[in-house]
């Protein structure tokens, strides 16, 4: 997923590993962090698959050097792989991060590509919100106790099917609107 990110910002440009980190975590959020120790190891081995390829510069103010990364025409190919490949079925929070990161990088793949992965994200939240409901179903007919827990723990699904209720119309939406694009 990460390398999906850094290939997507290079896209856009080089970047030196501290832009690519800033940017990062403004991406993920507030509850995840992404470390040095995550980043730049994963920027030295996509560096040694030829994705990637480094220049240094010297900085003038404080003489030190900054490294800056750009994409190759290997990592542009494996940029469309990974932005082609389905979502797949890991777990909701990591695949919505992943849906965040590609819709970012949408303008770069033809509208096919954004097709699918907003139609793979769809079928995720509506399997999602069957859950829910199913569960939800159970709790109102077998009535579980204790009764505190239980009718808190159906004000949480109240909570979790209007929020999937408004992605899922979201989505649907944005496939509406990609439909009718021209390429």
């Amino acid at each position: 997923m990460y390398e999906l990110f850094v290939l997507g910002e290079l896209m856009t440009g080089d970047k030196h590993g501290y832009q690519l980190q800033d940017i990062l975590a403004n991406s993920v959020g507030l509850v995840r962090k992404i470390s040095s120790g995550t980043l730049y190891p994963l920027l030295s081995r996509m560096t040694e698959a030829g994705w990637i390829h480094l220049r240094i510069e010297e900085e003038t103010a404080g003489g030190r050097t900054r490294k800056i990364y750009g994409i190759t025409e290997a990592g542009r190919r494996r940029f469309h792989e990974l932005m082609e490949k389905p979502l797949g079925t890991e777990a909701v929070a990591e695949t919505e991060l992943l849906f965040r990161f590609k819709m970012v990088y949408f303008s770069y793949v033809d509208k096919d590509v954004r097709l699918a992965c907003l139609e793979q994200y769809l079928q995720m939240l509506e399997k999602s919100y069957q859950h829910v409901t199913s569960f939800e179903r159970y709790l109102l007919t077998v009535k579980p106790e204790p009764e505190k827990q239980r009718v808190q723990l159906l004000r949480v699904f109240d909570h979790r099917k209007r929020l999937g209720e408004a992605d899922m119309q979201w989505v649907k939406e944005e496939i509406q609107r990609v439909r009718m694009l021209e390429e």
